[in-house]
């Protein structure tokens, strides 16, 4: 089982698609990540390490190194990860509360705020401090700052996840938060999906303030309005429901399937 408080699975690198690409190529031709992926691959060592473990933080493989059902759809119509709506998931699995990097979605949800600015050394003692106190680990102090870096990394270069927007450079070691373009909506239809099944299961309803004001609006960088104008047009395109006579507003999810999404993502 991955151990969810891990920092060391990057090797030191950051995130970088086009190294995903042909993971995501091999996974598809043989079933299953295999073998011959090393082999063929031009990528070194540690690169080959790092990879496949960011294609399944990222949601691309599942633990038997298959391709999930998001997988099959990147190597189906974006086999070079170029579409912003891929770049969002891509996000969205790295830094959902439930997913295999629980420090990621510690770092986005506290400090991925429009108009926040922080510096490197506010991130390392974040990340500190979260290790100490929800895995008992003492984290050993280089580590600490080549997780920072690549973190920061990932959200800076085009090759990463630069191209969404959600982080820039404001000065030396400091990083500011832009007021980010929304994510496109069918991505957000998925990860709802996503998210649903994770925390709620088969319940039909959940409370709006669930998704306005808790931690699946904050991994898209979204206030409490901002996502429910993103909801309302997920009902005009008749994915859920919304109920907003009388408090609690309530949201029914009509179209749980994954699929159902991803096949509006990529336009099939």
């Amino acid at each position: 089982m991955t151990d969810r408080f891990a920092i060391s699975f990057h090797e030191t690198f950051s995130l970088s698609r086009p190294s995903l690409a042909p993971i995501l190529e091999n996974a598809e031709r043989n079933g299953a990540l295999n073998r011959q992926f090393f082999v063929e691959t031009s990528l070194g060592t540690n690169y080959q390490k790092a990879m496949p473990r960011y294609a399944f933080r990222s949601g691309l493989l599942d633990k038997r190194n298959h391709l999930t059902v998001f997988g099959r759809y990147v190597a189906d119509f974006d086999p070079t990860l170029d579409k912003p709506a891929t770049q969002w998931l891509l996000h969205y699995h790295l830094a959902a509360p439930h997913g295999p990097t629980a420090f990621w979605h510690h770092l986005v949800r506290k400090r991925f705020l429009p108009g926040n600015t922080f510096t490197t050394d506010d991130l390392i003692a974040d990340l500190t401090g979260f290790l100490s106190d929800a895995a008992g680990k003492a984290p050993v102090p280089r580590s600490i700052r080549s997780t920072v870096t690549i973190f920061t990394g990932t959200y800076l270069k085009m090759d990463g996840l630069g191209q969404i927007g959600l982080l820039e450079e404001s000065g030396p070691n400091t990083y500011r938060v832009p007021a980010a373009n929304p994510p496109p909506l069918w991505s957000l239809g998925y990860a709802l999906a996503e998210y649903w099944h994770a925390h709620y299961g088969e319940r039909l309803t959940i409370n709006l303030d669930d998704l306005t004001q808790g931690d699946f609006a904050a991994v898209f960088l979204l206030g409490k309005e901002g996502l429910t104008q993103l909801l309302i047009q997920l009902k005009q395109e008749g994915m859920l429901d919304l109920y907003r006579i009388a408090r609690p507003y309530q949201v029914v999810l009509l179209q749980p399937s994954l699929e159902y999404a991803l096949q509006k993502m990529y336009q099939m």
